[in-house]
């Protein structure tokens, strides 16, 4: 299975989601980038919200050290008894234990590196709308030439093992069956 730097944006929606399931309230989605004034009008409708945009790629190493930079935008309409947007805060408080804990197959560790800015501004305080950037990093697996995330070359795969052990007088076997998915290996005899 080939993954993209699409892929790893779209994973982080999903993780999002599928965390405020039960906050239909909040819309959730992916964001091409960067607000201005205009963008966030438009948008206002739909607070409060949680946008994702990947905004950077910085890649190390071809196997291993590959790092996506993520913003998540939340935008938050108060209401008269929320002059201080503290409803934003609170989402934003919800959102970082989240970012934290994203996994995937592809991934190493969750989110790193969590910077929340409060975007606040006297033209969106006009319009009763607050924005926080929270700018996190994720590492993945470099995205290879085709366009997929490869698995590290030097990953050994293991099938299991058999063996007998003599602990005092007594004989223990034990044994280890593994699974094996040979699309990824280049050995055509693994173990």
């Amino acid at each position: 299975m080939s993954v993209t730097y699409l892929d790893v944006r779209d994973s982080a929606v999903a993780q999002i989601k599928s965390r405020f399931a039960g906050h239909k309230e909040i819309h959730i989605s992916a964001h091409p980038g960067n607000f201005n004034e205009e963008e966030i009008r438009r948008l206002a409708t739909q607070t409060p919200a949680i946008l994702t945009s990947l905004m950077r790629i910085s890649e190390r190493d071809v196997n291993d050290e590959s790092f996506c930079t993520l913003v998540n935008w939340v935008l938050y309409r108060a209401n008269n008894r929320d002059t201080l947007y503290d409803g934003a805060l609170k989402l934003v408080s919800a959102l970082i234990p989240v970012i934290r804990n994203m996994d995937a197959a592809w991934s190493i560790d969750g989110g790193r590196e969590i910077e929340a800015e409060c975007l606040y501004s006297s033209s969106t305080d006009r319009i009763n709308i607050t924005l926080w950037a929270v700018k996190w990093r994720w590492q993945v697996r470099a995205v290879s030439d085709d366009g997929g995330i490869p698995l590290p070359e030097d990953l050994d795969w293991f099938e299991g093992y058999d063996a007998d052990t003599i602990i005092d007088r007594q004989n223990i076997h034990d044994e280890v069956h593994l699974e094996v998915d040979n699309a990824h290996s280049t050995d055509s005899n693994p173990g």
